[in-house]
């Protein structure tokens, strides 16, 4: 069978090789996906499927960003796609080349910033509200310019202001792009005390990774239907072949179990002291993180901000 044609192009480069590789013995599975395996959701669910099997065998973790990893799925460089893009995962069904298994978890975008919120970004009741403040007061805006879902929803979201500051030139003084990963450019943000759209998973791991101090959440999701939710959906490809396929399902069949669901909604509890994601039954995370700041490598709360 010939493969389709796709509408749907890279934005930067599509890594192909393995970011991590964990287990041993013959590879089962390349998983593809940005944020849930940088924060090591993915090494997680991985390992601990890995142990149930007989036999011993690895798994592999390919990173690039979401549309990226769809790419990456149609070019048969991976078997399993994590993706946060909802129109792209029908568009690339509807061409005949992708199959959603739907939601494997949920991951939410936060509307971040510095401690000392000189924009008074605290003070707003929505999403737009804030953003608004943060232009009229001009206050230091990272970016993050690389095709990333993060980016994608970021400039909707400044759009659905009826601003766009990365086309402005007067904007530029407050408003930097760059290409930096989730991780890097939450990090460099922190210490420039600049705001940014970012995610929980990243925030948390950085807080247990003592990185960052000085960064706190204005906005994040209080519904699973809230316009920062970011939940991801597992995708494979029709056209693998039959031992692929069998592999993929074994592993979704494990992903949506009680056990699988398990991992995802215990996982940053031990390390950082509150979930990073929330399993697909919660809807969105119920632990939540305004009102509280990253202090010697947790979430903390009742402190001072």
């Amino acid at each position: 069978m010939s493969r389709p044609t796709t509408v749907i192009q890279p934005q930067g480069p599509v890594q192909s090789t393995a970011t991590s590789v964990y287990g041993k013995g013959d590879l089962l599975l390349r998983i593809g996906n940005g944020g849930a395996g940088a924060t090591g959701l993915v090494e997680a669910l991985a390992t601990d499927y890995l142990s149930t099997l007989s036999e011993s065998r690895s798994i592999a973790w390919i990173c690039n960003h979401s549309l990226n990893t769809q790419v990456a799925l149609y070019r048969s460089q991976i078997d399993l796609a994590f993706t946060y893009e909802r129109d792209r995962e029908q568009l690339a069904a509807s061409e005949g080349w992708s199959r959603t298994a739907g939601c494997a978890f949920h991951d939410h975008f936060c509307l971040a910033g510095p401690r000392d919120d000189p924009a008074n970004a605290r003070g707003a009741a929505t999403v737009a509200d804030a953003l608004r403040r943060i232009s009229e007061y001009g206050g230091l805006f990272h970016s993050r310019a690389d095709g990333s879902a993060t980016m994608e929803k970021e400039r909707h979201l400044w759009s659905s202001c009826g601003l766009e500051p990365w086309t402005d030139k007067g904007a530029a003084k407050w408003y930097q792009t760059s290409l930096e990963t989730p991780a890097g450019a939450l990090k460099i943000a922190d210490q420039a005390g600049a705001y940014l759209l970012t995610d929980r998973s990243t925030i948390l791991k950085q807080t247990g990774l003592k990185t960052i101090s000085n960064t706190v959440v204005f906005l994040e999701p209080t519904n699973p239907h809230h316009i920062l939710m970011n939940s991801c959906y597992a995708l494979h490809s029709p056209l693998a072949p039959e031992e692929t396929k069998k592999a993929v399902a074994d592993f979704i069949e494990y992903l949506f179990s009680v056990r699988g669901q398990g991992v995802i909604a215990s996982y940053g509890v031990e390390s950082c002291g509150l979930p990073l994601f929330a399993p697909v039954a919660d809807g969105f995370a119920r632990a939540k993180l305004t009102g509280g700041r990253p202090a010697q490598g947790t979430w903390t709360f009742g402190a001072r901000l």
